[in-house]
């Protein structure tokens, strides 16, 4: 009996191992989806540097002067969601924060609109007709768009009449963006105070009094020259100047500029000056500068062209024969 279980025992084992293995699980498929929504961007923090390396925070801003504007923008969609990024930069004259919407167009004087448009990376300027403002493109930056955060970096200037604050009177900015949904995201930075700027041009080459006699000028107001041309242009109320180099050089001689209109000694000369021809308000000329107009305003980009200014010129009684030349500038200076 006993080797008759163990037979039934080793046949049972066998018949398992022949029998197929039952399986353990299955699995089907179906498809899964989620839309990820718009998200608004985010300007975080906005800021005016004096330098390229974005060390030097500008709280005083002078016109021509290249500066650079940072942008720092979030995006959960990624940067490449911004379509469009606008900058304005606007004069508030009495220090009140005036809202960015009552800018709607550029002017010379009061307001410039910088945008970039993310179809083929352009920049443009509103800052009004033959504007000296500008976009210095080649030093601007865009951020990598891919990441969800970065600074875009505006290099400009601003231009030559752009009005000159006094307090109360300062210059505004503020930057937007915008994203494929429309949404948009703004930050002001405020107070920034835009510096006093003036510029002179002599559009005469040359003031050629001929051949002159020893001993004339002034009482006699012979040794005149008028017609002499200078634009001015400033972005705020200026002063007109002039002076002479204090000696006049020949081939063998050297004249002397007399600052008191006396040319009593040997060799001096003197001049006198006015914005017009109106010899009873001239000035005798020195090497420093002398007033000749005290009541300029601010100008157009194109300038104030004066068409009249005059000098009239003085010899003492002896004066050597030579040909006798100096210089002659025109100054301009805030007031």
């Amino acid at each position: 009996m006993k080797k008759i279980f163990i037979s039934i025992v080793a046949g049972l084992v066998l018949l398992l191992g022949l029998m197929p293995a039952r399986v353990a699980f299955a699995e089907d498929t179906t498809t899964g989806s989620f839309t990820v929504g718009s998200v608004s961007p985010i300007m975080t923090t906005m800021e005016i540097y004096a330098d390229a390396s974005l060390t030097l925070i500008a709280s005083t801003l002078t016109p021509q002067v290249e500066y650079y504007k940072k942008i720092s923008v979030s995006d959960a969609n990624t940067l490449n969601d911004i379509t469009e990024l606008k900058l304005k930069m606007y004069y508030d004259a009495a220090g009140t924060d005036p809202l960015e919407s009552t800018v709607v167009v550029g002017n010379a004087q009061t307001a410039a609109i910088i945008t970039w448009t993310k179809t083929g990376s352009v920049w443009t300027i509103d800052a009004g007709a033959g504007t000296s403002w500008s976009i210095v493109t080649a030093d601007c930056i865009v951020p990598n768009l891919t990441a969800s955060s970065g600074d875009w970096i505006i290099a400009f200037k601003i231009g030559k009449v752009a009005t000159e604050s006094l307090a109360p009177a300062n210059w505004d900015f503020w930057g937007q963006v915008k994203n494929t949904a429309g949404a948009v995201a703004g930050i002001y930075k405020r107070n920034k105070m835009l510096q006093w700027y003036g510029q002179i041009a002599v559009n005469t080459p040359n003031v050629n009094w001929g051949v002159v006699t020893p001993g004339t000028g002034f009482a006699d107001n012979l040794n005149e020259q008028t017609g002499i041309s200078t634009t001015w242009v400033s972005n705020g109320n200026y002063e007109g100047q002039i002076k002479s180099s204090a000696t006049w050089t020949g081939s063998l001689n050297t004249a002397t500029l007399d600052t008191t209109g006396n040319t009593t000694n040997p060799k001096e000369f003197s001049i006198k000056a006015w914005q017009d021809n109106t010899y009873a308000s001239a000035v005798v000329v020195d090497s420093v500068g002398v007033v000749i107009n005290a009541t300029g305003v601010q100008s157009t980009e194109t300038g104030d062209v004066h068409t009249a200014n005059t000098l009239w010129l003085k010899l003492a009684s002896v004066f050597p024969i030579d040909v006798y030349s100096g210089t002659i500038a025109y100054i301009i200076t805030n007031r």
